[in-house]
């Protein structure tokens, strides 16, 4: 009889932390993973997503040193890129280019209205930068990927008028193809 009753409190008992233990597995803390592989780092903007469609997220952090990484679905971390400072926090915009397909894009705003643009598209576990504009009078985008940049085209006697550039993915060239009044 002592053995039943010591199986079954055992059985309560490791059933009772076999949730928790699931649970814990599941929840990812991105922040906690990257300032425990780097302790100076501090996580100022994050954002978990599923970029390539396996049902798994990848995370983008940017930290207060301006450090861009990306935690891909493998838990492997990747610097992408360095200096993103500005004015305000960096913002992540994901761009649906098909129903597979997912760019990130990151803005850097400036005071007073200049815009600097980044894009990024997911491939081999890390991110490859594909387009970078600045927009001195602003940057939209859709979230189907359309880039509209508005820039300042200056007259050689003085002055400027908005001028504005489209961007699109093209998928046959794998780059982003510009449309409009594109600077130089």
């Amino acid at each position: 009889m002592k053995r039943v009753i010591l199986l079954i409190c055992s059985l309560s008992i490791l059933l009772g932390l076999l949730p928790a233990t699931i649970a814990d597995a599941a929840t990812v803390n991105p922040k906690a993973i990257l300032e425990k592989k780097f302790p100076r780092e501090r996580v100022t903007v994050s954002k978990s997503i599923d970029l390539n469609g396996d049902n798994k997220k990848e995370h983008l952090l940017i930290t207060d040193s301006g450090n861009f990484y990306l935690i891909n679905s493998k838990g492997t971390i990747v610097l992408i890129d360095t200096n993103y400072y500005n004015d305000e926090d960096p913002t992540f915009h994901i761009l649906n280019i098909s129903a597979k397909e997912k760019h990130v894009a990151i803005t850097l705003d400036y005071f007073p209205s200049n815009t600097e643009l980044f894009v990024y598209k997911y491939q081999d576990g890390t991110l490859k930068k594909k387009l970078s504009v600045i927009g001195d009078v602003g940057i939209k985008l859709s979230k189907t990927g359309e880039i509209k940049q508005l820039w300042k085209n200056y007259y050689p006697e003085g002055g400027w008028e908005i001028a504005v550039a489209n961007y699109k993915w093209d998928h046959k060239k794998g780059k982003y193809v510009g449309s409009g009044e594109v600077p130089r």
